[in-house]
């Protein structure tokens, strides 16, 4: 349920060590600092290794980027399940590159994580993708997603559905609607963990779960099937009579042609009573989606 880690140790290479690395000099307005990359291949995971003399604290740092699952299985679109055996099995990778000091990633402290989670959803990927690109959550920029699916992006934190299958390569992946959320930054790691110095150690699968949950939570998704047009008429009348279940109707179709920006500016309503009038569909149990599928689109569920 983890993907890519990035993770930083107050470690100094060997002058001897630093051999094998590329010495890189940056700019900046306080004058020229050196620092060195480092990026071998192992199992077909690139690890990119930096390393940086003295940080703004003057103090020695080497940081790690890579795949979990791309380095232990070869391959990325299989789930991590076992962080504990997944830091043993690095470590012995670890132990086969040369050039670099003895480390356990389960001392790195985290400046990055990707959790996620594969709906195994058959043919219904791309149903799925069309359906969540028009949801958005508040304070992040909804986009699609290169790998065609949809993206909910602020500067620390985004959250993406995509088709794994395009995205890796692997006919294996067939039928799974990657859903995945990355943090940033140190202090956002920090702030998302509750912990000043994070490590894997801080992570577990049912924590992960909450995470993932609480996004699908965010786009009105959790519990809750993508209605069809026929469905989603029917449940806001039921729901809230003919009259204002035709005018829920009618926004949410709106909905799916604009954005609440838009709708607002065009229409002139407040956009904080546009996000109570959408909040009355949600509360109907319809995301403010629809799709075009025969049958409602399942809910999204995350088991362990």
């Amino acid at each position: 349920m983890l993907d890519t880690i990035r993770i930083k140790f107050p470690i100094d290479p060997t002058e001897e060590q630093l051999k094998g690395w590329v010495r890189k000099t940056t700019s900046s307005q306080t004058g020229t600092s050196d620092y060195y990359i480092y990026n071998p291949v192992l199992n077909d995971a690139m690890l990119k290794f930096t390393f940086r003399p003295s940080d703004f604290k003057g103090n020695p740092i080497l940081s790690l980027e890579f795949s979990l699952p791309k380095l232990s299985f070869g391959h990325n679109y299989r789930m991590i399940t076992s962080i504990d055996e997944t830091i043993k099995l690095v470590n012995s990778c670890l132990e086969k590159i040369p050039h670099i000091p003895k480390l356990d990633l389960a001392e790195g402290i985290l400046i990055r994580f990707d959790m996620c989670y594969n709906h195994q959803v058959g043919d219904a990927v791309d149903d799925y993708i069309r359906a969540i690109g028009n949801l958005e959550i508040s304070h992040r920029r909804t986009k699609h997603h290169r790998h065609e699916g949809a993206e909910f992006r602020s500067k620390h934190k985004t959250t993406k559905f995509y088709n794994k299958e395009r995205e890796s390569g692997f006919a294996e992946a067939y039928g799974i609607l990657r859903q995945e959320i990355t943090i940033m930054g140190s202090k956002n790691v920090q702030k998302t963990l509750k912990v000043k110095k994070p490590t894997l150690s801080d992570l577990s699968n049912e924590k992960i779960v909450e995470f993932l949950n609480d996004d699908l939570e965010k786009l009105g998704l959790l519990g809750n099937s993508i209605a069809t047009r026929n469905t989603a008429l029917k449940s806001l009348c039921e729901e809230y009579g003919t009259d204002a279940g035709m005018y829920f109707f009618s926004l949410l179709n709106l909905k799916m042609d604009k954005s609440k920006k838009q709708i607002a500016k065009d229409t002139g309503m407040h956009p904080r009573s546009l996000d109570r009038k959408l909040k009355k569909i949600r509360e109907a149990g319809i995301p403010p989606s629809l799709t075009d599928t025969e049958e409602p689109l399942p809910p999204l569920t995350i088991d362990l």
